[in-house]
């Protein structure tokens, strides 16, 4: 075994890969195989229960198969039936759970208690969704009538906070000229930037872009402290806040401000956050196939929650009346989620919130998996810990019954996400000890539990994206959010103090990060162990096939997991923006030809010719995009696919040139479109891209290589 081993350590790191791409092909058939050895036999007996549901079965393969070929939402209508017959189908499914499957003797009680307590709460929180996803309003049609207000005659004042604490000034420097280019006067637009680290070169980019800096002695209360504390210096009828990440796009202002003058009583607009770069599940998993995490929350949530005027206030790109802001006493100081506590305030006051679901800004996304795991744990203890603070939203006077129902809901998220874990511990205590999770035959599984879970990821997945893919992002934080749930249990009173989430694309290598994915690790070992344990001691009845397949299938998502929390490289310190748009190269030559850009950022950029072109490496040329006044001279650093695609490094880039590419790649509209919900087809290439292509590690050797520029 030690030779092995030795000798897969000798070969080419390429070559490691291409072995593990086999092993985990080879593995998956095979228990396939054994599955198949195992359930024929009982096929006879199974027939007798399955056959008189066949025309059930068919309509679900015939739903299934529309899903597929039909990826929009259907029409308000047909989503209102599909909710219905989904609320009967699992609720005949809770009551058969209730009745007919729990062990309530000895210590497989608490397991079985314990899983159907997940699908009871998952359940019900399916519920709350489906009915406020029906009640979605779109208020795209509003800002077009309010947008025509703003571009005549109703501007108001505005003040545009950008707290920063460590944030680079390249970022910085991006978000001031998002900013500064936004289509509202001049004089009724002031740009704040408030920065916690007294940093003199902060200051000095502050009065580059001709903004106003602002710091402070003392640093307390972390990002609302600074907020409160910039209140304090500006008095215009409308507050806006960007983290210090997010770029607006340049008519951000033009249709969101008319909704103050639509109604008086509007204290908030909030607005999606989009990422010009992947989160690491994303990137790790193939990229074009899925989107990011808070797609599912921005896109379909947030539209929800605005049918009851509970929308969560996101912290970023968030626009409030300074009138009503005041009213409430400003930010909140004594929680972590300051923005989430100041939306229920204003709710709580009977101001009217509202969620414009356009994409009118663009932000950077965690850059790793250690730093996107401490965003969620905040987020989650921050929401957990408003429950026992004066702010809970079901204790707070001023609440309707729906918005306490929304928060609930909301707050029960979690604690679904700690309980899920649940599922993939269950089939390990039966394959190891013989416990029973559930208590039910082959028979039973075929008919309530797959009519159930099918219908459900189908209904789901329709109305609000892959239910698949949300599966893998839980198995990355779910058993942190319980050391959370734990932690607040133990300790009510204690929190740990703010951490700014480290956005800096900086990093290099491939990685694997066992601190935050050890308890993956060890699922997948236990899981791996308890088949193969189960392969050598088998009962050949239903409860232990169930189980065995049911391990294999956690596997699955267990192994997409690890692949998905890699630290995977990042091979230039500025992020990279697809574009298709058409561009103009010159070589020194005088020669002009027509390319289209792939990509570009404001050190570089990635573009392709129609045919190959006689362009040398380490030549200067000139890039120029015919439909703007934009103009770069760039150096070419590498060519791909013969001659037809090239990769530059931009050279002399001043100010005027800067501030054109920085409008060009992330400020105009026709640059950006909302993520496409992702569907459960989606999913499945994502996870054969991820873990039988090994999709983070397909340029190893060359990454190894790359310098940072």
């Amino acid at each position: 075994m030690r030779a092995v081993a030795n000798y897969l350590r000798s070969r080419p790191t390429d070559y490691r890969v291409i072995c593990s791409k086999y092993f985990l092909v080879f593995l998956t058939l095979g228990f396939i195989a054994y599955d198949f050895t195992q359930i024929v036999p009982k096929i006879g007996s199974l027939s007798r229960t399955v056959l008189p549901a066949l025309p059930i079965c068919s309509s679900l393969l015939i739903l299934g198969a529309l899903r597929i070929f039909l990826p929009q939402r259907p029409p308000k209508w047909i989503q209102g039936l599909l909710v219905f017959v989904l609320f009967f189908v699992q609720a005949r499914y809770l009551l058969w759970r209730a009745t007919h499957t729990l062990v309530l003797k000895g210590p497989e009680a608490v397991l079985c208690i314990g899983l159907f307590a997940y699908e009871l709460l998952s359940i019900l929180n399916s519920w709350t969704n489906n009915t406020l996803i029906l009640r979605s309003p779109n208020r795209s049609s509003e800002a077009d009538q309010y947008s025509q207000w703003v571009q005549k005659t109703f501007k108001p004042s505005v003040d545009i906070l950008i707290p920063t604490y460590n944030e680079s000034s390249k970022m910085l420097e991006r978000t001031l000229i998002g900013c500064k280019s936004l289509k509202y006067p001049k004089q009724q637009k002031h740009i704040w930037l408030l920065d916690d680290g007294q940093r003199p070169d902060i200051q000095a980019l502050a009065q580059k872009w001709d903004c106003n800096y602002l710091t402070r002695p003392i640093n307390d209360h972390a990002k609302a402290g600074n907020l409160n504390h910039a209140l304090q210096h500006v008095n215009s009828d409308i507050v806006v806040v960007f983290d210090a990440d997010f770029v607006p796009l340049n008519h951000f202002l033009e249709r969101t401000i008319g909704f103050f003058k639509a109604d008086d009583n509007l204290s908030m607009v909030v607005t999606p956050q989009k990422f010009y770069n992947p989160d690491p599940p994303q990137k790790n998993l193939g990229g074009q196939f899925i989107t990011d995490e808070q797609t599912d929350f921005y896109q379909v949530i947030q539209p929800a929650r605005d049918s009851v005027n509970a929308v969560v206030c996101s912290g970023s790109s968030v626009l409030y009346r300074r009138q009503h802001l005041d009213a409430i006493g400003g930010i909140p100081l004594d929680t972590i989620v300051e923005d989430y506590a100041t939306g229920i305030l204003m709710q709580a006051q009977g101001y009217k919130t509202v969620y414009l679901n356009e994409l009118l800004s663009v932000g950077c996304a965690a850059n790793n998996i250690n730093e996107y795991l401490k965003q969620r744990m905040r987020w989650a203890e921050g929401t957990l810990r408003m429950v026992i603070s004066q702010h809970n939203p079901l204790r707070l006077p001023g609440l309707t019954f729906m918005q306490r129902f929304t928060y609930a809901s909301g707050t029960l998220y979690w604690l679904e996400e700690m309980l899920k874990t649940l599922s993939f511990l269950a089939p390990l205590f039966y394959l190891f000890f013989g416990f029973k999770s559930i208590d039910i035959t082959l028979g039973e599984a075929s008919t309530y539990t797959f009519y159930n879970y099918s219908l459900s990821i189908i209904v789901m997945s329709w109305m609000r994206g892959s239910v698949l893919l949300l599966i893998i992002y839980n198995l990355l934080q779910g058993f942190h959010i319980f050391k959370v749930i734990l932690k607040i249990f133990l300790y009510s009173q204690i929190s740990d103090p703010f951490h700014v989430t480290n956005k800096q694309l900086d990093g290099f290598g491939i990685r694997f990060n066992f601190h935050s994915l050890a308890h993956l690790f060890v699922l997948f070992g236990l899981t791996l162990l308890a088949m193969i344990t189960g392969l050598f001691h088998h009962t050949g009845d239903d409860l232990y096939i169930i189980n065995l397949i049911w391990a294999q299938v956690n596997l699955i998502f267990l192994a997409t997991a690890l692949i998905a929390g890699v630290s995977a490289d990042h091979d230039r310190g500025h992020p990279r923006v697809f574009s298709d748009e058409v561009c103009q190269v010159t070589p020194p030559t005088g020669q002009s030809m027509m390319g289209q850009f792939i990509d570009i950022s404001e050190a570089g950029c990635r573009f392709k010719t129609n045919h190959p072109t006689a362009l040398n490496l380490f030549e200067t040329v000139e890039l120029a995009v015919p439909r703007t006044s934009l103009r770069m001279m760039a150096e070419i650093r590498n060519q791909q696919k013969n001659g037809m695609v090239y990769g530059c490094m931009f050279k002399e880039v001043d100010a005027v040139t800067l501030w054109k590419i920085v409008n060009f790649t992330y400020c105009s509209p026709q640059n950006w479109k909302l993520p496409r919900l992702p569907t459960e087809w989606d999913t499945i290439r994502a996870i054969a891209s991820g873990l039988y292509g090994l999709y983070p590690f397909r340029n190893l050797k060359q990454s190894c290589k790359v310098k940072p520029r």
